[in-house]
């Protein structure tokens, strides 16, 4: 059995044991780095695999949290559906917003970032349908064949559950040929045009699927926190996300949720004692551009690799 296969085990058990050995309020915390880690996750099958910086995942997080929070608490519709629907909604939208595709640096990220900023004007503004500022609230626990799932502890292994399918789904996508064509662009899109590669019609797909895997992060940030308002949609959870990628390292699986692990405990410990808490993560984010380029797994790699050339 590898190392590899070993540490998957050994890190499941410890998740899966969280729970019976943690108090509610870190079970509480690692449930939102599961799934802020896989809003991250979403934008970092952009950076991370294809190379394109996009600021506009809040977009797709914020539409899929809204229709579900709308359907279930305005016209009663139950968990399944509404999900379904929150899932179609931010799936439906990314496939509009994935024409910036056709745009590359810094003309991609402005008009990602101007798309995200749609998406949060009409939530702040149209506050007869979205309620503004004071947000959609009373959504309530999702249920399942009958069965309520209340508790934090519960709702917990829910979110391990899908997420467990979830990166199985992305490591075999990021590991197709589909994935290692995308690679391919990021390393150099004239080569792959060269060579016969549909490369727009490659991110566009790859766009939709980001999109897809944020909205699903959006239907399960709606059932954690059973209210949703226009931050959710705001330019700083899409500038978090990517933070979150390039601190725990891009193009990787664990280094997302890594990276949403550091941000989140650091909100959640530092604004407990100073205010522009902010500044200690811009702080971070410096200190790992200039050393630790490729993030958290990268500073793993470099030791791993260090390891074996000294038992060499």
């Amino acid at each position: 059995m590898s190392y590899r296969v070993i540490g998957i085990v050994v890190l499941a058990a410890i998740l899966a044991a969280v729970p019976s050995i943690a108090s509610e309020y870190w079970v509480a915390l690692l449930t939102q780095v599961l799934i802020f880690g896989l809003l991250a996750l979403s934008a970092d099958l952009l950076l991370g695999h294809a190379g394109l910086f996009s600021l506009c995942h809040a977009a797709f997080f914020a539409v899929s949290a809204y229709t579900v929070a709308i359907l279930q608490t305005r016209y009663g519709v139950t968990t399944i559906p509404a999900a379904v629907a929150g899932l179609v909604a931010g799936t439906l939208l990314a496939a509009v917003f994935a024409s910036a595709v056709r745009t590359r640096g810094v003309y991609f990220i402005l008009i990602t970032l101007a798309f995200g900023y749609i998406v949060w004007g009409v939530a702040h503004r149209w506050a007869s349908f979205t309620g503004g500022d004071n947000g959609v609230t009373n959504v309530p626990p999702p249920s399942l064949g009958g069965l309520q799932i209340v508790t934090k502890a519960h709702y917990y292994y829910f979110v391990l559950v899908v997420l467990a399918i979830c990166l199985l789904g992305y490591r075999i996508l990021t590991t197709s040929p589909f994935g290692l064509a995308l690679r391919g662009i990021k390393s150099s899109e004239s080569r792959m045009r060269s060579l016969g590669y549909r490369v727009g019609a490659h991110l566009y797909v790859a766009f939709i699927i980001s999109g897809f895997y944020a909205s699903l992060a959006g239907v399960l940030y709606i059932y954690y926190n059973r209210f949703v308002n226009p931050v959710a949609a705001g330019f700083p959870i899409s500038v978090e996300a990517i933070l979150m990628a390039i601190i725990g390292g891009t193009g990787t699986i664990l280094g997302p949720f890594i990276g949403s692990g550091i941000i989140l405990v650091l909100r959640n410990w530092v604004s407990g004692f100073f205010h522009y808490y902010t500044a200690v993560l811009g702080l971070i984010f410096i200190a790992t551009v200039l050393w630790a380029p490729n993030g958290v797994m990268g500073l793993i790699r470099s030791w791993r690799s260090g390891n074996r050339g000294e038992g060499a």
